[in-house]
């Protein structure tokens, strides 16, 4: 998790002539997205709580947070994130978004250096240009904990897994749209609707008495579901043509399905977004394959613009 995340940061960095300044601060007091102030503040409970162990001999317990804080960081921070280092504007949130993960990779090489040396070595090192190794760095003390952002973020969380068990005992994909959740309360400090909203594709958030989904689908929710599933294959496609995450391309979709091919004349804007596509009626020299969307065939044409 630690490399895919490095590796997720590097690739973005890159793209956009991103620069470490060679001074490393704590991006706390200017943090503004709940979703930066959260996890700079679980990194700040890791730090402490590590430290805490340490002092008290306690090796076990002082690796006990560390996996759970790097599945919060790749499986949540980073995942959420990813759409805002995707925007091609050059803005003050994807500017943060760059400062907060440089922040929480470096900062973690600090926690890992008594326990994976060489690993924390080369990430350190890889982060910041620093010739000097890290083990001979002084500790940095834990910083600000917003345990108001914190308390908020772990029960949106909970809401969001216990509607994924209900998707999965409906037999209901991620991909596929529903109404509306209902919850029994919404945040005070983290945004609960968008995130609800985007974890359990649905259109609406309600607070109810206790957590329900509303699986009915009505036609239009399923055309929507179909063309998630086109966007999945096409993605795909992109990647087996050995395309770059930031290529545009000319896009062709073919399908003799009627309902597959509604759905795409309906969501062809959110499809060419989503892929960085132009579409057309003709291509040559193009990559093509086809795929499977809900029993019917889909023939993707493509290549680069």
């Amino acid at each position: 998790m630690i490399w895919n995340m490095y590796d997720f940061f590097t690739m973005y960095a890159e793209v956009d002539g991103w620069e470490f300044s060679g001074t490393l601060q704590d991006p706390m007091p200017d943090l503004s997205n709940p979703l930066d102030i959260w996890i700079v503040s679980r990194l700040h409970q890791l730090v402490g709580e590590v430290e805490e162990r340490m002092e008290a001999y306690d090796l076990q317990g002082a690796l006990r947070p560390i996996l759970p804080f790097l599945d919060d960081a790749s499986n949540w921070y980073v995942r959420r994130s990813s759409r805002r280092f995707w925007k091609s504007e050059d803005d003050n949130d994807k500017e943060m978004a760059y400062r907060t993960l440089h922040y929480v990779l470096v900062r973690l090489a600090y926690v890992l250096a008594p326990f994976t040396p060489f690993l924390a070595e080369e990430l350190y090192h890889n982060l910041t240009g620093d010739t000097e190794s890290i083990h001979l760095k002084d500790w940095l003390p834990a910083g600000h904990v917003n345990e108001l952002v914190v308390q908020d973020m772990e029960t949106v969380r909970e809401y969001v897994n216990q509607g994924l068990s209900i998707r999965a005992q409906e037999k209901l994909k991620v991909r596929q749209p529903l109404a509306s959740v209902s919850v029994p309360s919404l945040g005070e400090f983290v945004n609960f609707e968008d995130i609800l909203q985007d974890e359990l594709n649905v259109k609406a958030v309600k607070v109810g008495k206790t957590l329900a989904l509303d699986v009915t689908l009505t036609p239009e929710l399923k055309r929507e579901g179909l063309m998630r599933e086109v966007v999945r294959h096409v993605q795909s496609a992109r990647k087996s043509a050995g395309l770059n995450v930031d290529d545009r391309i000319v896009l062709r979709l073919q399908t003799e399905s009627d309902e597959l091919q509604q759905a795409i004349d309906e969501h062809t804007q959110t499809i060419c977004n989503e892929t960085l596509a132009q579409t057309t009626q003709e291509l040559s020299d193009e990559y093509e394959t086809t795929a499977r969307v809900d029993g019917a065939t889909l023939t993707i044409q493509l290549k680069k613009a």
